[in-house]
């Protein structure tokens, strides 16, 4: 009886968690394509769009795991690389525009050089990932849970590897040395969401552990949000300083 409690109030909270984290990723991606269409600087703007993108990927997770993993193997991994490659796509970006607000232009971890030898191992595994999952797909049908736990891995790892990592390191250096304060408080906040996401990685998946998860999820989301306004720290953006 007291194990049946325990499981219905852990799924209330994982519940009220997750809806408070969605709404979060939803404002956040809200401030960020406005505060976009208000700065008329090129790198406040895409980093804002990017950020803008991440939330809106993240939403889009949410529902891929909900509704898409649950009829279509395929479909649900390939969503994932899609949203990963995008959020590599903004480090790769936020890591170049940074350089530009250091007045030394130093090249952050040799960046310029490396980031084409990055790219091609991403691309090769999410290439490999999602050809694994269609092959076991046409063994075991629609049915997730029945996937080989390396298969599953091989995404994780992806994501931890080559995302997480070059964030982690990346990007608090190009905050260290970017002279822009805005810029800075923005890359900040944005490797504290990667701090968050590798964080998520090692816990468990089990609904013992749901709450531990969204929490996560949460503060991941309050990071991006604080990401958008660090661009433009005013509390409303008044429409005189938009960019028409």
């Amino acid at each position: 009886m007291s194990s049946d409690i325990l499981s219905l109030v852990l799924t209330v909270l994982s519940l009220i968690i997750v809806l408070v984290a969605e709404g979060t990723y939803s404002y956040a991606a809200y401030w960020a394509f406005n505060i976009r269409r208000a700065l008329a600087v090129r790198i406040y703007r895409n980093q804002a769009l990017g950020v803008g993108l991440v939330s809106l990927g993240f939403i889009l997770i949410f529902f891929d795991y909900v509704l898409v993993s649950s009829f279509n193997i395929v479909i649900f991994v390939v969503i994932q690389a899609l949203v990963t490659a995008m959020f590599f796509f903004f480090i790769d970006s936020a890591v170049l525009d940074g350089r530009m607000s250091d007045p030394l232009l130093r090249d952050t971890i040799h960046w310029r050089r490396i980031r084409l030898w990055v790219w091609a191992i991403f691309v090769a595994a999410s290439v490999a990932s999602i050809c694994i999952v269609v092959y076991y797909a046409g063994l075991i049908g629609r049915n997730l849970s029945l996937l080989p736990f390396w298969v599953s891995f091989i995404g994780s790892a992806l994501e931890v590897v080559v995302v997480v990592i070059v964030g982690i390191i990346a990007l608090p250096m190009t905050a260290v040395r970017s002279r822009d304060p805005y810029l800075r408080k923005q890359l900040a906040w944005l490797a504290g969401f990667v701090v968050f996401l590798a964080a998520g990685g090692p816990v468990p998946t089990s609904p013992t552990y749901a709450p531990v998860v969204f929490a996560l999820q949460f503060a991941m989301a309050f990071c991006l949000y604080k990401s958008a306004r660090s661009l433009a720290p005013l509390n409303k953006i008044s429409k005189e300083t938009e960019l028409k």
